[in-house]
């Protein structure tokens, strides 16, 4: 009877304890868990959806439109809607759809911040795409399609490096810029000023709240705040010029700039080979990926700022001015050229066998006789012309607020006994008083130099943005060597104008010649190694017109020739465009040799 009872009681007693965990779980459920679970249910049902901003407008100088935006369509992945065993069969036929792997779409849905939010699979999708998953809505729970707007760029490749293009922000750029409101799927500017200007142009997503079906299809908005659209921005740039300049270099590797030399404003930046910056809307095909990274044509670097060359003849230019200036030289020096010139027992050629005869400096530059700079540059010495190189602008970066600009190199004794532990001998310094040796410049720099002899000596900012951007406003002074610019006699302004406007009336540059706007200008060529051969790169620099300067230009086509047959006629085309004087060869889209007035040696 005792074990009877004993057993009855414990019996009762699990059965209480088991009544009483249920009970305490119950309570738990309804009371203590009832919100948690509330919004867990309301999550099966509603939906936030970011809206994207419209990015910011670019247009150029005169308002036409360089990028806008588009409606596209993207495709969306809803982890809290998914269970295990869904996000597995979800991910297979999602990887089929779209031509990716399982291991890529989780590599985005573990991206940081993105485990428990909307995750972006694809943008840009195509129509037979979004409609294969309109019918498969059920086979494919948590997933989404949703609008978007996407960069577009009208005119292709038009002004490619300078604009830039857009993509997805990677996990190293989210670390930089999550605490300035980016996350995990945003569209950001890349390169050029679509990545210098991000924060103008990419404006404030909205919100909405919508109320979903079983299947996943929107029922109703029950919440919106609209997205706030970027700030549009004007660029420096003229369509017009910059057309011009971009069709005269196809077929060729080069550059070329165009500023106003009054203000520093950039009227033309072209570079080629160029690429679509469309192309980076969607993903890019492994066959694509490749031509964007050809080493030898590089499309996606910016020449104008971001290559450095020998510049040849066109630094002629310094020696020039430090000759007038520290009075090595005046309009009455006169010089026996015989085409050669010793330093020692090393022989210098000049271009032309058997030179010119008895020549002054004007005529120096005219004919870009090496001889008489060899012999400016060997008396004054290297120091003497970095420093006024460098007052030029020249060995230091210009300012432009595009990335990746490169300083160039003015070379001296110090640098080299610097870079190579070795002393400068008297045969470096007769190399660099024609450009060559150590010498690089950039072509921004090259319009730099051109523009700062056009207006007397300010060496302004190149500037992009109208009204400028706050990083443009100040122009940098060249370092203070104890040689400024605008200090220098008028005599020696008035005798490098007159000497630079007779080579393009009666000299190298005369390809670049238009009736009504008279011209001043230097050509170059200059050698570049290129394995065991040495080919030429072709330079022109030049302003207009002469008395009252609005644009200054600068031209160099890599390995193409001499630059009074190459570089001259590319300039003389945008300067056509720029002062609307019809060109009777503006059906020829590319530059090609034409022999130029007068002596063609540079």
């Amino acid at each position: 009877m005792n074990q009877t009872r004993v057993r009855f009681f414990a019996f009762a007693g699990v059965i209480a304890l088991v009544c009483a965990i249920l009970m305490g779980r119950l309570v738990q459920l309804q009371i203590v868990r009832n919100e948690t679970f509330s919004e867990r249910a309301d999550g099966n049902r509603l939906r936030i959806i970011l809206q994207p901003a419209p990015r910011g407008v670019i247009r150029d100088r005169n308002g036409a439109v360089l990028a806008t935006s588009r409606l596209s369509y993207a495709v969306t992945l809803y982890p809290l809607k998914l269970t295990k065993e869904q996000t597995d069969e979800v991910i297979q036929r999602l990887g089929k759809l779209l031509d990716m792997s399982p291991a890529e779409i989780r590599a985005k849905w573990k991206r940081p911040g993105n485990v428990a939010r909307p995750v972006r699979l694809m943008q840009d999708v195509d129509a037979q795409t979004i409609a294969i998953i309109a019918e498969n809505q059920l086979q494919l729970p948590g997933v989404s399609i949703e609008p978007l707007t996407i960069r577009y760029y009208p005119r292709g490749n038009f002004l490619s490096h300078v604009l830039g293009y857009t993509g997805e922000i990677t996990d190293k750029e989210l670390e930089n810029l999550s605490d300035q409101g980016y996350r995990a799927g945003d569209i950001i500017g890349k390169t050029g000023v679509e990545k210098v200007f991000d924060a103008e142009l990419r404006g404030t997503p909205g919100r909405q709240q919508i109320e979903v079906d079983a299947r996943g299809k929107p029922v109703r908005i029950l919440a919106s705040v609209p997205p706030v659209p970027g700030k549009d921005l004007t660029l420096t740039i003229d369509a017009k010029v910059q057309e011009v300049a971009e069709k005269s270099l196809a077929g060729h590797r080069g550059a070329a700039v165009a500023l106003d030399p009054n203000t520093g404003e950039v009227l033309a930046m072209a570079s080629a080979p160029s690429f679509d910056p469309n192309w980076f809307a969607g993903r890019i095909s492994p066959a694509l990926w490749r031509q964007l990274s050809d080493g030898t044509q590089r499309p996606m670097i910016n020449r104008a700022i971001s290559s450095k060359y020998p510049p040849g003849s066109i630094f002629k230019i310094v020696p020039h001015v430090a000759a007038l200036e520290e009075g090595f030289a005046n309009a009455n020096s006169r010089w026996r050229s015989t085409g050669e010139f010793y330093v020692g027992s090393r022989l210098f050629r000049d271009w032309k066998k058997g030179g010119f005869g008895i020549v002054d400096l004007k005529k120096a530059m005219v004919q870009s006789i090496d001889t008489v700079y060899y012999e400016l540059g060997l008396k004054m010495g290297a120091d003497r012309m970095a420093r006024y190189a460098r007052a030029l602008g020249l060995g230091r970066q210009t300012g432009i607020v595009l990335p990746h600009e490169v300083k160039g190199l003015i070379p001296d004794p110090k640098w080299k006994k610097e870079a190579y532990r070795e002393k400068w001998y008297d045969g470096e310094s007769v190399n660099m008083s024609i450009g060559q040796g150590y010498v690089l410049l950039t072509p921004i720099q090259a319009a730099v130099m051109i523009s700062t002899v056009a207006n007397n000596g300010h060496v302004l900012r190149p500037k992009l943005v109208r009204p400028a951007a706050e990083q443009e406003r100040k122009d940098d002074p060249p370092p203070d060597e104890g040689v400024h610019p605008t200090s220098w006699k008028a005599e020696t302004w008035r005798h490098l104008h007159q000497s630079l406007a007779e080579t393009v009336s009666a000299g190298t540059g005369g390809a670049a010649r238009i009736p009504g706007f008279p011209a001043a200008g230097k050509t170059g060529s200059a050698q570049s190694a290129n394995g065991e051969k040495f080919k030429t790169h072709g330079w022109f620099v030049c302003y207009a017109p002469v008395d009252k300067p609005r644009v200054a230009i600068s031209v160099i086509l890599e390995q193409a020739g001499h630059g009074g047959s190459m570089a001259a006629p590319v300039a003389g085309k945008m300067m056509r465009r720029f002062f609307g004087v019809p060109d009777p060869s503006m059906a020829t889209e590319s530059a090609k040799p034409a022999p130029p007035a007068g002596y063609v040696g540079d």
